[in-house]
């Protein structure tokens, strides 16, 4: 429940600023919009590339059993694009991450998800700004989970694509109007049909999953004039 509120919640904030900021663009005269672009960083034409990561560690002590259950977190994303107006982004991002945990389950996952991203800079100061984000593209994830409940050996595999969209809601610090130290707070939002195979059933199942996860993240990026391939 309180990741649907989550998500709600970035969703008014996303459509109060778009409210806010239509409402002075058409304020905007000529003079000011050449303006802008001396002054903001994030300027027409110029490219923005980098890499940005998540982490996520947690551990769980189970007093009945004696038994600690860990779980840990790795996120990596690799992007690349350019502003097509300025302080309007459109790029193209590959982003992976990895799960693993030990305890009562022995549990491994991996995922991909591929696609554009679109960004909006809201503010035109030179030292950086707040942005919006929003990635949706091809996802896929793989996953095993490993049982030992006591003689025996009970495993699960998993695995399957779907659509993802990443949201994310951040801060851009610009040093020397070159680099940008990022930040960001967000939500995953993924549809996936996954198939089951279990060593105890010996067969098969297909399953629609809905999946709703928050991150936190953090990037080095660099702005250039020119991209150079």
């Amino acid at each position: 429940m309180s990741r649907i509120v989550f998500t709600r919640s970035l969703v008014i904030v996303f459509a109060a600023y778009l409210y806010c900021f239509s409402g002075t663009a058409q304020q905007i005269s000529p003079d000011n919009l050449s303006q802008d672009s001396v002054l903001t960083p994030f300027r027409k034409g110029r490219w923005l590339s980098g890499l940005s990561g998540t982490f996520n560690s947690s551990t769980l002590n189970i007093e009945s059993s004696d038994n600690l259950v860990s779980a840990n977190s790795y996120g990596l994303e690799i992007f690349t694009g350019t502003f097509f107006k300025d302080r309007w982004f459109l790029g193209a991002n590959v982003f992976v991450n990895s799960n693993t945990g030990n305890g009562l389950i022995k549990k491994e996952s991996e995922s991909l998800l591929v696609g554009p991203s679109f960004s909006y800079y809201f503010l035109k100061e030179p030292y950086g700004s707040l942005y919006m984000s929003v990635l949706p593209g091809y996802f896929r994830i793989r996953e095993s989970a490993t049982v030992e409940p006591g003689g025996g050996l009970i495993q699960e595999k998993a695995e399957g694509p779907g659509f993802a969209t990443r949201i994310r809601l951040g801060f851009a610090y610009v040093i020397s109007d070159r680099i940008v130290l990022d930040v960001g707070l967000g939500t995953n939002l993924a549809w996936i049909d996954v198939d089951f195979v279990s060593t105890i059933e010996q067969t098969s199942r297909t399953e629609s999953i809905f999946s709703n996860t928050t991150f936190f993240s953090f990037g080095f990026n660099v702005l250039l004039d020119e991209f150079f391939f």
